[in-house]
């Protein structure tokens, strides 16, 4: 219950102006920026306290290769996930993660990019120094579906009992 408020508190924080002003953003370039900053700062605090606590781990055999989940909930709520990105001959391992509020994912990180959600639809592309990338409203919806599709995989496979079957 105490991560559920924290991440709703960092939501809260997310959404209004930190300082009481009405110092929003102008131009979508700022929005973007502001974003992206408060988003970091999100998934910071979110590791942070999330560093503590044990997941809930599984694995899952794919046609790319083994992969291993770990997933932090509080209570019936997702709140991060982890999966282990096999490697390709002569490449180090990867991650991709998943971060979510109240069942709502608003982060995903993957191995060469990392990608905005916001009210459940992609919104930011961005590469591993979080700039953003240009990209076509067709290539954002169709990342969209493809990060949906992973997901829900992955935690499908956790709530059926995955390796346990």
């Amino acid at each position: 219950m105490y991560r559920t408020l924290f991440i709703l508190t960092l939501m809260i924080k997310f959404i209004l102006p930190s300082n009481g002003q009405d110092n929003r953003p102008q131009t979508e370039a700022e929005l973007a920026e502001w974003t992206i900053s408060k988003v970091q700062r999100i998934v910071a605090s979110t590791d942070d306290v999330l560093a503590e606590e044990e997941p809930i781990l599984d694995t899952l055999a794919t046609e790319q290769g083994l992969r291993i989940l770990k997933l932090w909930m509080d209570g019936d709520k997702a709140l991060k996930l982890a999966v282990s990105e096999p490697a390709g001959k002569g490449e180090a391992p990867g991650q991709s993660t998943f971060y979510f509020s109240d069942d709502e994912m608003f982060y995903a990180s993957q191995p060469f990019a990392k990608f905005i959600f916001i009210h459940g639809k992609l919104e930011y592309w961005l590469d591993n120094q979080w700039e953003p990338t240009p990209a076509s409203p067709e290539l954002l919806d169709a990342r969209e579906a493809f990060l949906y599709e992973e997901v829900n995989k992955y935690l499908g496979w956790i709530y059926r009992g995955g390796g346990d079957e």
